[in-house]
């Protein structure tokens, strides 16, 4: 198993992008520490944990990513009852489409506050008991971010300022605490099938095609958790261009699919402007490759 005895946090586990990945790492191995604002989402992903069979510890604590002190007490309580950290997604987030004149004010207030705060808070309070004793497997803070870093779409201002915000707060942090064990990174999707973009219309199997679905994204989570991405650092992974990795890989023939070595001069030729957000990453590309 890939994580198998890590011990993994992922904020907004009761639904969508982050119940993905809580399950997606249970099934590896790892041990799993679930948090949102609702204990009955958390509880049905705990329970769909516990169905794996694969007998991991799961410990349950609700708190709002906006409250620094609830977020201090539900990392206290994963340290206790898993061990010290490996791993901790930020995944929270939230948006509203106004026009920017028009936006109102509490609104954009709350968006920053979640998306830039919530980062900021649970880093914070994470950092006392993430495990930073191993240089050779050093501790991972993962944030998911978006697209709208760099593509800034018109009507999202205030989602669009968080997450440029999120993502130079990821250099900042990546050059603090380059000498302390602790990778960062950020998974930048383009658009998934949760209430975030389709509110209560999410998951019901009809979803345009262009639309992710939440667990097209773990591939991306449990290479960046695992010992592979070691040395990923300052690491932004945007989702369409692996997507169009996934893509091409479908079409190539055999013989140009084997490795990312081999791959990668048939997909500079297939997807010019991916193969640069790609190029640095070819140890993702074969972890890609490995489970196609």
């Amino acid at each position: 198993m890939l994580l198998k005895g890590k011990n993994i946090v992922i904020k907004g586990s009761g639904r969508g992008i982050g119940k993905a990945i809580a399950i997606a790492c249970a099934k590896e191995g790892a041990n799993i520490g679930l948090t949102s604002r609702t204990i009955d989402e958390l509880n049905t992903t705990k329970k769909e944990i516990e169905e794996l069979g694969t007998e991991v510890k799961i410990s349950v604590k609700t708190a709002d990513i906006t409250k620094f002190q609830e977020l201090m007490e539900a990392f206290m309580m994963f340290h206790d009852g898993l061990g010290p950290l490996n791993g901790v997604i930020a995944n929270a987030g939230y948006s509203r489409m106004w026009t920017t004149h028009e936006f109102i004010n509490e609104k954009f207030a709350e968006i920053l506050n979640i998306n830039v705060l919530g980062v900021f808070y649970t880093f914070k309070a994470a950092y006392p008991y993430m495990k930073m004793d191993d240089k050779k497997d050093k501790a991972r803070f993962i944030v998911t971010g978006s697209e709208a870093y760099p593509n800034a779409p018109p009507k999202l201002a205030a989602m669009v300022a968080s997450k440029f915000a999120v993502v130079g707060m990821q250099k900042a942090m990546a050059a603090e605490y380059k000498r302390e064990n602790i990778n960062f990174t950020m998974v930048l999707p383009t658009q998934v099938d949760t209430s975030l973009l389709r509110g209560k219309k999410a998951g019901d199997g009809n979803k345009p095609e262009h639309v992710l679905d939440p667990w097209d994204l773990n591939d991306y989570y449990l290479f960046l958790l695992s010992e592979n991405a070691n040395r990923i650092d300052n690491g932004l992974i945007f989702s369409y261009d692996f997507q169009e990795v996934k893509r091409v890989l479908l079409e190539a023939p055999s013989g140009k699919k084997e490795n990312w070595e081999v791959f990668k001069d048939y997909f500079k030729e297939k997807a010019p402007k991916s193969y640069d957000n790609v190029k640095n990453y070819g140890k993702l590309v074969d972890f890609i490759i490995s489970r196609c």
